[in-house]
């Protein structure tokens, strides 16, 4: 999925809201080139005209009388015109892969998190898990930042992306390193909540040598950032559950569990987690939750399965 309709519809009303709001200054005279200016913009976006959105947006980010404010909604405004223009090529019949080039530039002007999820949406699809997990969480680390985003989406919206974060992460070949937001705070899939969606339970990609409680190279990676996350965030108590995929004997699977939550809790105590913890081997008896189990291979459905859960 790439957008629908009704996202599409808020995209357009975020985008004419932030149009409508001239620049504030004191005094007329500082900006009334720069009210022009912005007149213009209203034509060219209303027009859906890009060349003429880029010329006035260079024009009004020169003049002295626009404030910064005001240039950086008019960045945000330029920014989901590319979404707009990208959405209703794939609507006429385009691929959703041909609008990456336009997506990326809307980029240039505003890491807006429309544009983010969307590009993740184009990356996950054509699975390039290990990009789309940098969109996605790109995306939920500017929805939390009233600044970059002032009207968040719906709450819906914001569970979808970070589901779709949680799935590409699970899924790539690497562990891309958390976000940091503006205060320096854990963020994206590490974040408590996101503008009023709460995040009580996470799926993470602490893998481990097949039949082993030994980490591989990105389960020592998620661990690692696990346990810095944790101690910035000054969690007093998590819970770890741990889960196999379903090969194997149902006791060994549930014994081998146990043996993976206690290695993430020993890992944690060496990096100096001085929270409570609470331990859960599952085996295979909870299978990774998937709307469509035919939009991912077999090897993949048990990637998904093969999992840590943190849980506070």
């Amino acid at each position: 999925m790439i957008i629908s309709s009704k996202q599409f519809e808020r995209v357009l009303v975020s985008l004419f809201f932030l149009i409508l709001i001239v620049p504030n200054h004191a005094e007329a005279d500082q900006n009334k080139d720069c009210l022009e200016l912005a007149k213009s913009l209203k034509v060219a976006l209303s027009d859906s005209n890009l060349e003429e959105a880029r010329r006035n947006y260079e024009s009004i980010w020169r003049e002295p009388g626009c404030d910064e404010q005001f240039k950086n909604r008019v960045a945000r405004s330029v920014a989901l015109l590319h979404v707009l223009l990208a959405q209703r090529a794939i609507e006429a019949g385009a691929s959703a892969n041909s609008q990456q080039g336009i997506l990326r530039q809307g980029l240039g002007y505003a890491r807006a998190w429309q544009l983010l999820a969307m590009l993740g949406d184009i990356t996950h699809d054509r699975a390039d898990f290990d990009q789309a997990t940098v969109y996605y969480q790109e995306a939920l680390k500017v929805i939390d930042d009233p600044i970059d985003t002032p009207k968040p989406p719906l709450e819906a919206e914001i569970e979808r992306i970070f589901q779709r974060a949680v799935q590409s992460r699970m899924l790539a070949t690497s562990y891309p390193q958390t976000p940091r937001s503006r205060s320096g705070s854990p963020s994206g899939l590490a974040a408590h909540s996101i503008r009023g969606y709460k995040i009580t339970r996470v799926p993470i990609p602490v893998t481990f040598h097949t039949g082993s409680a030994e980490f591989t190279d990105k389960g020592l990676r998620a661990v690692d950032d696990m346990s810095e996350y944790l101690k910035i965030q000054n969690s007093e108590k998590i819970t770890i559950v741990g889960h196999t995929d379903p090969r194997g004997e149902e006791q060994y699977n549930f014994e081998l569990s146990r043996k993976r939550v206690e290695a993430v809790e020993r890992f944690l105590r060496d990096r100096g987690f001085a929270g409570d913890i609470n331990l859960v081997a599952k085996g295979e008896s909870e299978r990774f939750p998937v709307d469509d189990q035919s939009a991912f291979t077999q090897a993949q459905r048990w990637q998904l399965d093969r999992r840590v859960e943190l849980v506070r």
